[in-house]
């Protein structure tokens, strides 16, 4: 395999994917807390918040697609990260619940842009014959970005905070004291600090609250300023890919194009199954940060823990997708779907740290198997010049999973995963692995009686 053949442009859309990844998961991964800690939300809500964001920004990638088919992958980047930089400011900067809704919606909106040019870029710069290999180095990319954004976070979370505690900076920690919550011992907070392993004082442990609350807003910073260098990235670097020979669209035929694809019966029946799939990634996100720091410790390094995921993509994308290759694309994706769902059933059966790390472990494995061949699936199903339009509707899973189960999710944590009493997370997660395995079901009869005769199939399964 010889990666000279890759052009210089999938190389820098694949740079600019690792910088926009780094920030979106860096704050991604605290949000949920976030919103809780900082801002004021309540379990429930905080979840539904952070499920909605994500659905917003996987609904928001179908007209962003259409629209950077039309006026050019290059410009639609440089709106992307302009919205994404000021998105991630002023999340940072202005922690209350007003604020924080329309700084979500500028990172919605800045993000939307990213995934169908990025991905669109991967595809139009892929040599014909290496089109699997190249989602694959993109989605390690992706699994670097998000990676680095977890370890990045954790620093700035945890060590950042204890570090400045300790120093002389007096006015910062004065500020602090004043301005980041908890600010007095409840009964809660007592009974919380009693529950740690070993055991904290009521006033230690509202100090190292406080600390984690900045260190969340200085990771929302830090977000900012990746997401500058890749605007940077995006205004001198990346060169607009080779569009010859597609066909030119009016604004109008562009979004009639958008709303026809809504009529595809079996490509929305085929995006609605792999929601099943989304609807248990996205609890890496809204479920497991808020479990791993109620459930096993305050001082549990979470980031690390769910960095896992994107750890493992990093070391094994490559071999499996070399050893998975010659499968056919929905054998292949089913084969993800069930690796992922025994993933949750772990998560039930072995709620303890070491269960943890093991079952993100076992997820991302699946989680390997299953997404380049999706990507590669779903654009070989468009026609030429509506790549970008049907990379941005794959993403439509990814809100149908978080507008129809953020709720589910913020009310199953503040059921079985309550700040203080008891706590039953294993009926969580076997909840989420039967959704699992409702999907690969789905995805059984999907290919029994549809794929066979589904538009593209022929030219995807070689």
């Amino acid at each position: 395999m010889d990666l000279r053949r890759f052009p210089r442009t999938f190389w820098a859309a694949n740079t600019i994917e690792l910088f926009e990844r780094v920030a979106y998961y860096g704050m991604n991964i605290i949000l949920a807390i976030y919103l809780a800690r900082r801002v004021g939300f309540d379990t429930a809500s905080a979840v539904t918040v952070t499920g909605f964001f994500i659905s917003s920004l996987y609904l928001l990638p179908i007209p962003a697609g259409a629209i950077s088919d039309k006026i050019g992958f290059r410009k639609g980047l440089l709106i992307a990260f302009s919205l994404l930089a000021l998105g991630y400011g002023a999340l940072g900067a202005f922690p209350a619940k007003g604020t924080v809704i329309f700084s979500l919606a500028l990172i919605a909106v800045g993000g939307a842009f990213v995934k169908p040019v990025i991905s669109g870029t991967i595809k139009k710069t892929s040599p014909g014959d290496l089109s699997k290999i190249g989602f694959s180095i993109f989605y390690m990319v992706v699994n670097v970005g998000g990676f680095t954004g977890k370890i990045v976070a954790k620093a700035l979370r945890q060590d950042l905070g204890g570090w400045l505690s300790q120093s002389n900076y007096a006015a910062l920690q004065d500020w602090v004291r004043l301005h980041v919550p908890p600010f007095a011992v409840t009964g809660e907070i007592a009974s919380r600090a009693a529950a740690q392993n070993p055991p904290m004082s009521p006033e230690s442990f509202v100090e190292m609250l406080k600390w984690q609350g900045f260190g969340m807003q200085v990771i929302c910073f830090f977000s900012m300023a990746v997401a500058s260098v890749a605007l940077l990235l995006a205004a001198f670097v990346y060169r607009e890919p080779d569009r010859s020979g597609e066909p030119v669209r009016s604004t109008k035929q562009t979004f009639a194009d958008m709303f026809r694809l809504l009529l595809d019966v079996k490509f929305m029946a085929f995006i609605l199954i792999f929601a099943g799939f989304d609807l248990m990634f996205w609890q890496l996100y809204l479920s497991v940060p808020l479990y791993i720091v109620r459930h096993i410790s305050e001082r549990a390094p979470m980031e690390w823990i769910v960095a896992i995921n994107p750890g493992m993509i990093i070391l094994f994308q490559m071999p499996v997708a070399w050893a998975v290759r010659k499968m056919k694309p929905i054998g292949a994706m089913a084969l993800g779907m069930g690796i992922s769902t025994f993933a949750m059933i772990l998560l039930g059966l072995m709620p303890t740290l070491g269960g943890a790390c093991l079952a993100i472990a076992v997820f991302a494995l699946g989680e390997m198997t299953f997404a380049p061949r999706f990507l590669d699936y779903v654009s070989g199903m468009a026609p030429k010049g509506k790549v970008g339009l049907y990379l941005g509707y794959s993403y439509l899973r990814s809100f149908i999973a978080n507008a129809a189960g953020a709720r589910l999710t913020g009310e199953l944590v503040q059921r079985y995963v309550p700040e203080t009493g008891v706590r039953e997370p294993y009926k969580m997660w076997f909840t989420f692995a039967a959704i699992g395995g409702v999907a690969l079901v789905a995805l059984f009869a999907y290919n029994r009686f549809v794929a066979s005769r589904a538009v593209g199939e022929e030219g995807t399964s070689s």
